[in-house]
């Protein structure tokens, strides 16, 4: 048995206010289904140093249907130089799926 699909996605930004926003833009324009954030210290390379920093971690379920449109709101919104903005298409249970679908537009 095949079970339906959904996306997931995944991107880090600078704050609390900054998550908030961005998850309540997607979700007005139903281009996500939820979103969670929650703070998290990230520690990378940049411009030949090792950078820390306090950041928000968010994941978010959409339609499948949606990646493309969902992936350029992100970019286009992001205040960041190079995002991080990971999408995963993920198996999940008949009745999440159906509540994702209708809670998006495609």
């Amino acid at each position: 048995m095949s079970l339906p699909k959904i996306i997931t996605c995944y991107t880090t930004i600078s704050d609390k206010e900054s998550s908030t926003k961005l998850i309540d833009q997607l979700l007005q324009s139903k281009l996500i289904a939820c979103g969670v954030a929650w703070p998290a210290q990230s520690q990378y390379n940049w411009e030949g140093n090792v950078a820390t920093e306090g950041e928000y971690l968010i994941y978010m379920k959409s339609s499948l249907a949606l990646k493309e449109r969902l992936l350029s709101r992100i970019q286009d919104y992001h205040p960041y130089d190079v995002p991080c903005i990971l999408v995963r298409e993920v198996e999940c249970n008949l009745s999440y799926h159906d509540w994702v679908e209708e809670q998006t537009v495609v």
